[in-house]
């Protein structure tokens, strides 16, 4: 998602907001964490662990699953307090995101991929940055993470990211945004057109950096989960090929995955190397 520059907007309804360290817990924000999901039962089980493990207190969990062959389970998602919705298989993205903000309780919601890394501090960071100050928030909010970094599991690499593009599984908005334009009903490129709509209305519109809080995973090959959306460049070369031009990161998985999910993700290296002969 390439980024813009804080677009200058008519100021709307004012909220007075604090930061959530310097607020009891029950005046903290809430944050509506909404999970999209299909047929990815492996990177599930990660994604469900990552919203386990993080730090912010207060949010809530909507995962919002159109899945055929591995629907998800209430089990999982009931055990964080979670809430699924289930909808037609092949269901446009666009409109899951709307369904789960539709029954979100939350001043902000905080997209999630179901194949993504989320570090434990992610929420609270992406959180905070948008609250830094005490000043008084007059516009609907979108944010995002940027600079990110991607790990392509086949080649076990961690790569940077091109200069002043965004990931749409960061996005971070207040849910007045989202009820002056919800996402668009599109199967992909749901979340460009979110944020494109949200600046041409005025919406503050703000960068997070926090470099080495989301991995964008790259699984191409995988036999057991569903592929990508995103699979090419504007140019026409895959996501795979362009990462190769891209500037390696000075860290490896090792230095930023939790144990469990380097299990996974060897797993899932081997599988894809055999699928690559």
């Amino acid at each position: 998602m390439a980024a813009l520059g804080q677009p200058q907007g008519l100021p709307l309804q004012c909220v007075a907001l604090m930061p959530p360290n310097d607020l009891p817990d029950e005046e903290t924000p809430l944050v509506s964490v909404i999970l999209t999901t299909r047929d990815r039962p492996r990177f599930l089980a990660l994604a469900l662990s990552y919203y386990r493990y993080q730090t912010y207190p207060r949010r809530e969990l909507i995962v919002v699953d159109d899945g055929e062959l591995f629907p998800a389970g209430h089990e999982a998602i009931e055990a964080l307090d979670g809430r699924l919705i289930r909808m037609s298989p092949g269901t446009p993205l666009g409109n899951k995101l709307n369904a789960g903000v539709e029954q979100a309780n939350g001043a902000f919601c905080q997209k999630m991929d179901d194949d993504d890394w989320y570090a434990p501090t992610f929420i609270e960071k992406m959180t905070a940055a948008v609250l830094e100050s005490p000043e008084v928030i007059c516009r609907p909010t979108v944010a995002f993470l940027m600079p990110f970094l991607f790990f392509e599991v086949a080649r076990w690499e961690i790569r940077q990211s091109r200069a002043h593009n965004a990931p749409g599984a960061t996005l971070f908005f207040s849910r007045d945004a989202w009820e002056l334009r919800q996402f668009r009903p599109l199967f992909q490129d749901e979340d460009v057109w979110f944020f494109l709509d949200q600046a041409r209305r005025g919406a503050r519109v703000q960068p997070v950096r926090a470099l080495e809080c989301f991995l964008a995973v790259r699984h191409r090959g995988s036999t057991s989960d569903r592929g990508h959306v995103w699979t090419h460049q504007s140019t026409g070369s895959t996501l795979e090929d362009d990462l190769k031009q891209r500037a390696l990161h000075n860290r490896r998985p090792e230095d930023l995955l939790p144990e469990f999910a380097l299990k996974v993700y060897r797993e899932l290296q081997q599988e894809l190397l055999i699928a690559a002969k």
